[in-house]
């Protein structure tokens, strides 16, 4: 009787625990999307014009995201990379490249829509950047992984009305610029402290520094939603001030993926990306004969960066 009863306690604890345990995966939500794009363009004597060009690019989207009573905790990955060989080119170019990563942590304010937030957040690319000209590869890469990349940190308060949209301020900032192409960081390039040279002789006295730190404050909304049957849109705004050096200036960060399902495993997407930081300097060719400084308008400075890709191919969701 007593080894009935020990048995029987067993069984139901161990009910217990594999029920808890059954619930706490419940906790938590997981999300992916993978497509795959390819494209080829041939002309031949076309009277309005084109270029023979090939293209391959390719979409990754992970998602983990914890909700539990008053506690929320997100995670999202994405990688876009994507190579083209236009015309008769003897290479294939990096035409799209970005990393991002981002884990948040929401714990509730007060009200049913305010939390207290902290995000951690990473953006690069995968590989080198290069200017071309024709077929040769001009000079050294502009950039390449953690040339630059981005650390930053937002805490501040979460409002969050919906599961698709939120908004976050964060008076409490910090972003971390780093520059591990040492060419690249003794050149000052995205805003680092650039080398010391000797006026006289151009000898190095202070190599670059690989790393500037900055304090501020940033803005960051988030909207992702089927917007119509088989639509899908993601956006990410950042807005972020440096409070010690021209916090007039905003650097902004404004990603948008909108993804069409056209079958199961057929998709269609348009990638949208703008990036503008006051710190980085972008050489302006005003007449576009490659040539710079040749016009009074070919002036150095920070420049709105755009990049826009319309893609059809393999998609999958899970």
């Amino acid at each position: 009787m007593r080894r009935s009863l020990i048995l029987f306690t067993l069984a139901a604890s161990t009910a217990v625990i594999a029920q808890e345990a059954k619930k706490d995966t419940s906790y938590w939500k997981k999300a992916g999307f993978f497509g795959l794009n390819a494209s080829q363009t041939a002309v031949s004597d076309w009277q309005g014009g084109g270029q023979n060009n090939v293209a391959v690019n390719a979409i990754l989207n992970l998602e983990a995201n914890y909700k539990k009573g008053k506690q929320e905790w997100a995670n999202k990955l994405d990688g876009q990379y994507g190579i083209i060989k236009p015309g008769d080119a003897a290479l294939f170019r990096k035409n799209i490249d970005q990393l991002f990563a981002l884990s948040k942590y929401n714990i509730n304010a007060f009200g049913k829509y305010w939390f207290y937030a902290a995000q951690l957040d990473y953006r690069t690319q995968f590989a080198p950047g290069y200017k071309y000209n024709g077929d040769i590869i001009d000079g050294q890469a502009g950039s390449d992984f953690n040339s630059p990349g981005y650390t930053q940190v937002a805490l501040g308060l979460d409002f969050k009305p919906t599961n698709y949209f939120s908004a976050t301020f964060a008076p409490l900032a910090g972003k971390i610029t780093m520059v591990n192409r040492q060419y690249l960081a003794d050149a000052g390039a995205y805003g680092v402290d650039k080398a010391v040279y000797d006026a006289t002789t151009g000898k190095l006295i202070t190599p670059g520094k690989r790393m500037r730190t900055e304090f501020g404050g940033r803005v960051i909304l988030k909207f992702k939603k089927d917007i119509a049957k088989n639509v899908n849109l993601d956006t990410y705004l950042d807005l972020f001030s440096n409070y010690t050096h021209n916090p007039g200036n905003i650097d902004v960060v404004f990603n948008n993926l909108l993804t069409f399902k056209l079958s199961k495993y057929l998709t269609a997407n348009i990638i949208s990306q703008m990036v503008y930081d006051d710190d980085v300097v972008r050489q302006r060719d005003w007449n576009k004969n490659g040539i710079y400084g040749d016009d009074p308008k070919d002036i150095n400075g920070p420049r709105l960066q755009l990049m826009t890709t319309f893609a059809i191919g393999f998609g999958y969701k899970f």
